[in-house]
């Protein structure tokens, strides 16, 4: 996620500039930074948008819930007046990769989908938020180990989004609530867990779609590569791209003024089992299956909702902490001590490596997300989103 340091909000500047006013600038909070980051330091007048997140939807009453209720009475409200102030809107996000265990038996029921929707009506009208972002990022797919999912739930889905844009019209006749929706790099898959070649039955009821254009390569493969490449270098890593997801939700029937596509203010480490800097050329090469410890920040971590999932460390390195902890200079591009920095021109993006541990780290940077912002304004996006 994009923890908005003093480090970045100069970068947010720059990319704003690029992006302009008449595009879509989305940022996310999630609700466990409040004791590292006081909501008053959030740069409000950088976004259009920002995602509170996250409310989960693992309970069996297919209701979201928080995980600390006591945070969200005592720092959204402020949240939501400050963001106000500065002309931005506020949407509460369901789910992640964590908390979309129910949205399958969600979705499939009438009544389950009308409680739901009651809940997010009376949450807007309570905090007065500006509409709900919907994180099932991987209906038909299995995505988190204990998610239900059923062939389905794509179909499904489109129930949903209707009924809730036409209580949200009935609720708020005067004050229009926004729906946007977090999807995978490939479009929803139909009954078959195929990516559907049309999903154009989406389009009338959501405002944008959030393309989660990362986490495309990391160490839960046994080779290294890019975090979040702009192309896909065939045949070699996760054959998904920025460039390609793009086209492929636009072939599919998705127009492109409401599409955002997602940025990465971080990087991820895996451990190489070669020296890579004896062949800098090629950016793939054998690695350990298991993260590394990642910045400072990194701790280990179990899934408290899925026994399932994998358990350990993250290996993700924040930008700032990139910089905050020496392995890059403030200059972005000069490595640290034991560190060196490569550019690969297919993915379009950064890495550095370490031959005294061997760890290899895929990062975005300034260059790289510029690459980025220029290529959403060449396809005529609605913007972009900041993870």
């Amino acid at each position: 996620m994009a923890v908005i340091s003093i480090w970045i909000t100069l970068f947010l500047v720059a990319l704003t500039t690029s992006v302009s006013a008449k595009r879509t600038l989305i940022g996310y909070f999630p609700n466990w930074l409040y004791a590292n980051y006081p909501v008053e330091q959030i740069p409000y007048n950088e976004y259009t948008h920002i995602h509170y997140a996250f409310s989960i939807l693992n309970n069996e009453d297919n209701l979201p819930s928080f995980p600390d209720d006591w945070a969200v009475e005592n720092y959204l409200p402020k949240i939501v007046q400050l963001a106000h102030e500065a002309g931005t809107k506020i949407l509460l996000s369901i789910g992640g990769w964590t908390g979309s265990q129910r949205f399958s038996p969600m979705v499939a029921s009438s009544d389950a989908r009308k409680a739901f929707i009651d809940w997010n009506l009376d949450f807007i009208e309570e905090y007065g938020t500006d509409g709900v972002d919907l994180d099932w990022e991987y209906p038909g797919r299995q995505g988190a180990g204990c998610n239900e999912i059923a062939p389905k739930d794509s179909k499904n889905y489109v129930l949903l989004l209707q009924e809730l844009r036409e209580a949200l019209d009935e609720r708020f006749p005067d004050d229009y609530k926004e729906i946007s929706m977090a999807v995978h790099v490939d479009p929803f898959v139909d009954k078959n867990g195929e990516p559907m070649e049309d999903v154009s039955a989406f389009v009338p009821t959501v405002d944008r779609i959030n393309i989660m254009t990362y986490d495309i390569n990391g160490a839960w493969a046994s080779e290294t590569g890019p975090n979040a490449p702009f192309q896909h270098e065939e045949d070699k890593g996760a054959k998904f791209s920025f460039v390609e997801s793009i086209r492929k939700w636009k072939e599919a029937g998705f127009p492109a003024e409401k599409i955002t596509a997602g940025l990465a203010f971080y990087g991820r480490s895996i451990q190489a089992q070669v020296d890579m800097t004896k062949n800098p050329s090629i950016q793939y090469q054998k690695a350990k299956v298991g993260a590394p410890k990642g910045d400072a920040d990194d701790a280990y971590w179990s899934d408290p909702y899925c026994a399932s999932d994998v358990d350990g460390t993250s290996g993700v390195w924040k930008w700032r902490n990139l910089r905050s902890e020496g392995i890059l200079l403030d200059d972005t591009v000069t490595a640290g001590e034991g560190w060196e920095r490569y550019w690969d021109d297919v993915s379009k993006t950064p890495w550095l490596f370490n031959p005294q541990n061997n760890i290899y780290i895929s990062y975005d940077d300034p260059q790289s997300i510029q690459i980025k912002v220029d290529h959403a304004l060449c396809e005529d996006l609605a913007g972009v989103m900041v993870w």
